[in-house]
């Protein structure tokens, strides 16, 4: 009996080192008894393999996919990858909010608790080096060298990606931040031409205001606080040009003695009269919204913009026209990613990689981003793949000046914890104009977020 007992208890072991091993791996364990044999003791090995059970087909994804113009990218998304891959179930735990705002924290907590799901949408920048620094995320060298990612995308956005030298998303996209939409039909009636820079701003606002009394020439949603940040980064990027914008969010400037972030608040002052009166009830696509209801006349939004105004009906090039704003003192392009990457610990890792090799290709990025508004994250796609002028031109711009790529507001340069309380702080300022009490909360941001290390790891071009 002893003898017996001693052989289970190493069939047991070798059965949970079997359990605990990579699904994809057979454990072989070679098990030691002892038996008698024509009287006499004899020491024989015994070998036991266990095949496990194979990853179940699963993704378990989460994504803030929801808007108008959302949505429908996601499906395309998923329909890419049922193309690729018919045997996976997509599992999604879509979490309602522009931006991200609520699915981060749901997400959040998620991970805090040790229970992550297999991959999730993130921006590049600050945000994916969040995750990175909580330990959540794998690196995935192997997957873009098996794929030859770096050759494919702009150099600035696969910076955005790479923390410590290891990239550890794929992203599927570029948006780019700093554009300014506008109602064709209102601004051929009055003979406008779109603003290019402030000066041209203030002046369109005001032949539009004198022209409809009734209506906010500008519109904006601050609701979720980043859309006002994206107005005084156009007013910023202006005045300083690029390097200034980069040191700046990099904590590199005084901003309480620096007369550049002073002028440009109270350059975003001077514009209020022409804004939103009600901005801050509004969401980001609602404030889009407005120019479809007549009730304004332009936005300043980011690409994914193209897919609401879709969604509502209106045509690129026909109902809609964009111009990137500022392009003094040079055409500046302030973008983001929409990325993917693997979880450390994700339920089904075998699928996830099957799920992030779709990402990367063209299959998935052209009828998503063409839906979604956004550019294609690989150059290497046709521009004419975008139905509309609008993009077309984006894309082309881009491939031709992959240099001129900064991250934005939604990426972000600076820390994710920081950028959140900027936001709270330039919102805050469009409902209460106080230049030095705005400089002096901003000053005190970059310093208690200690931006000026954190931020070291971006550069730029």
């Amino acid at each position: 009996m002893k003898k017996l007992s001693l052989l289970m208890l190493a069939l047991v072991f070798g059965l949970i080192l079997t359990a605990c091993a990579p699904q994809e791996v057979v454990r072989t364990v070679v098990v030691t008894e002892v038996v008698e044999v024509g009287g006499e003791e004899v020491v024989q090995e015994v070998v036991v393999t266990a095949t496990p059970e194979p990853e179940a087909r699963e993704l378990e994804i989460f994504h803030w996919w929801t808007a108008g113009g959302e949505r429908e990218a996601a499906d395309a998304m998923f329909a890419a990858l049922a193309e690729a891959y018919p045997d996976i179930e997509v599992v999604e735990n879509p979490v309602a909010g522009g931006g991200g705002v609520s699915h981060r924290v749901v997400l959040q907590a998620r991970l805090s608790a040790g229970l992550p799901p297999d991959t999730w949408q993130t921006l590049g920048g600050a945000e994916l080096k969040s995750y990175v620094d909580g330990g959540y995320l794998e690196p995935l060298d192997d997957l873009w060298e098996e794929l030859g990612y770096a050759d494919v995308i702009p150099g600035p956005l696969a910076n955005a990606v790479t923390i410590d030298g290891h990239p550890y998303v794929v992203p599927l996209n570029m948006h780019i931040q700093n554009i300014l939409y506008y109602n064709k039909a209102l601004f051929e009636e009055l003979g406008l031409e779109p603003p290019t820079n402030y000066e041209e701003l203030i002046a369109v606002s005001e032949a539009i205001k004198q022209a409809y009394p009734d209506m906010a020439p500008l519109a904006l949603g601050t609701k979720e606080k980043w859309e006002a940040a994206f107005v005084f980064d156009s007013i910023l990027l202006e005045l300083g040009g690029p390097e200034y914008y980069v040191s700046l969010y990099k904590g590199e400037i005084d901003v309480e003695n620096d007369e550049t972030f002073r002028q440009a608040l109270e350059r975003l002052q001077e514009l209020l009269p022409y804004v939103y009166e009600f901005h801050s009830n509004l969401t980001w696509d609602e404030s889009c919204g407005l120019l479809v209801s007549g009730d304004s006349a332009m936005v300043i939004m980011g690409t994914w913009a193209i897919g609401y105004f879709q969604s509502r009906g209106w045509t690129p090039g026909e109902e809609f026209g964009a111009v990137t704003f500022p392009q003094e003192p040079e055409r500046i392009l302030l973008f983001h990613p929409d990325t993917y990457g693997l979880a450390v610990g994700a339920p089904h890792p075998q699928t996830t990689l099957d799920w992030l090799r779709v990402v990367a290709s063209p299959e998935l990025q052209i009828p998503t981003d063409v839906t979604q508004g956004g550019l294609f994250a690989r150059i290497d796609i046709d521009p004419t793949e975008f139905p509309d002028p609008i993009r077309q031109e984006l894309q082309t711009y881009v491939r031709d000046n992959p240099g001129m790529l900064i991250l934005d507001q939604h990426g972000s340069i600076a820390p994710f914890s920081f950028t959140q309380a900027y936001w709270d702080v330039i919102a805050g300022f469009m409902s209460d104009p106080d230049v030095d009490g705005t400089i002096s909360a901003v000053a005190d941001l970059f310093e208690t977020y200690n931006v000026a290390e954190e931020a070291a790891w971006y550069t730029w071009p």
